[in-house]
């Protein structure tokens, strides 16, 4: 269900104009099986993680990813402070894009979050600098629905 979300949200950022300020932050929403940790617009997001509640685990997609086509194998390499993590997962078809589902430890996450001022997303033939501005205090939210 998400999938299709993100793909309309991708779709409806792209229609606006180019000249259009886009305000991304950090934002937590509780579902109804845990919550999602998204760092986009209200209508779209870049990354992306979610919990199912009582697990100890996060699926982490990263939008934008070139070269690859659904179910390649993919990687994701975060980058925060000095701390550094490589996901293995697979490319996934979206509508507009090809985004890399990965599997991750909530304790990376929060880790990944806390280590800097900017969080570095790598996927192939794409890199991404992400203010962590905000990630921290939307993450205690994100990890509160996640139990």
């Amino acid at each position: 269900m998400y999938r299709a979300v993100l793909a309309l949200s991708v779709l409806a950022v792209s229609a606006l104009p180019a000249a259009a300020q886009v305000k991304l932050n950090w934002t937590t929403t509780e579902t109804d099986n845990g919550a999602n940790l998204a760092f986009g617009t209200e209508d779209s997001s870049q990354l992306l993680f979610v919990c199912e509640r009582g697990k100890p685990l996060a699926l982490v997609n990263v939008s934008g990813a070139k070269g690859l086509k659904g179910d390649d194998p993919a990687k994701v390499i975060f980058t925060a402070g000095k701390l550094k993590k490589e996901l293995t997962g697979k490319a996934v078809a979206a509508d507009t894009s090809i985004d890399v589902e990965a599997g991750s430890k909530l304790e990376d996450v929060k880790a990944l979050l806390a280590s800097g001022k900017t969080l570095t997303v790598e996927v192939k033939g794409a890199k991404q600098q992400i203010p962590l501005a905000g990630a921290p205090e939307a993450y205690v939210q994100f990890e509160a629905f996640c139990k």
